[in-house]
């Protein structure tokens, strides 16, 4: 892991990616909320996005392909492979959001503050697995080897705790991805899950590959 992490960086890194491959984005975005559609495959589908914006963004002068057409062709050969493989994370995904969703429905319905407290407890929740499966997905996707379901989540968690300060800043800066998501909600299917991922791919990049710095240089 890098010595030393720049949070700044990092977000002005994510703020030149986005707007150089906002193309990009919005193709991978959409691409996502196809796959993910049928909610068996949202776990394929997040470990495809993760696997496609890192591709593009460390080997972006070295191999990744230059146009959105290779670049979905890419992240849909990456959603094939991994149906199996993205299972456990369809069910922690989908157990939390909507055990959090069903919180807040039967809170607002009965006016129930304890349902809402759990609603909002929830939310913290969706934060924390939604940064731990991203983790794990860049872990996968950077591992030499295939890696299995518990050994990326138990290195994804063994970067946290190396960085728990940094790691906190990046859960926060993907929980106001999720808030503007919300508030304007066209952008969900549109740039959402894509600035996610690159949020992470970026982070991860910042912590253990030629830091996010580099990923600047390459976009200019």
């Amino acid at each position: 892991m890098a010595d030393e992490v720049s949070p700044g960086t990092v977000a002005r890194a994510v703020a030149r990616v986005v707007y150089g491959d906002l193309v990009t984005v919005v193709v991978t975005s959409l691409l996502f909320t196809l796959a993910a559609l049928p909610v068996v495959t949202l776990g394929a589908a997040l470990l495809a996005l993760v696997e496609t914006w890192t591709t593009v963004v460390t080997r972006r002068d070295t191999g990744a392909p230059p146009a959105e057409r290779g670049r979905a062709e890419l992240f849909l050969g990456a959603v094939r492979r991994n149906v199996r493989a993205g299972l456990p994370y369809t069910l922690v995904l989908s157990f939390v959001g909507g055990l959090t969703g069903f919180y807040y429905v039967v809170g607002t319905a009965r006016g129930s503050g304890l349902f809402l407290l759990a609603a909002l407890v929830g939310l913290y929740g969706v934060v924390v697995v939604l940064a731990w499966s991203l983790r794990a997905a860049s872990v996968r996707a950077r591992s030499e080897r295939p890696l299995g379901v518990r050994g990326a989540v138990t290195v994804a968690g063994e970067t946290f705790l190396d960085r728990p300060s940094f790691a906190v800043l990046v859960a926060v800066a993907l929980a106001g991805v999720l808030v503007i998501g919300a508030v304007v909600r066209v952008v969900v299917p549109l740039v959402v899950p894509a600035v996610l991922a690159v949020v992470e791919v970026v982070a991860f990049e910042e912590l253990g590959g030629d830091g996010a710095a580099a990923v600047r240089a390459t976009y200019r």
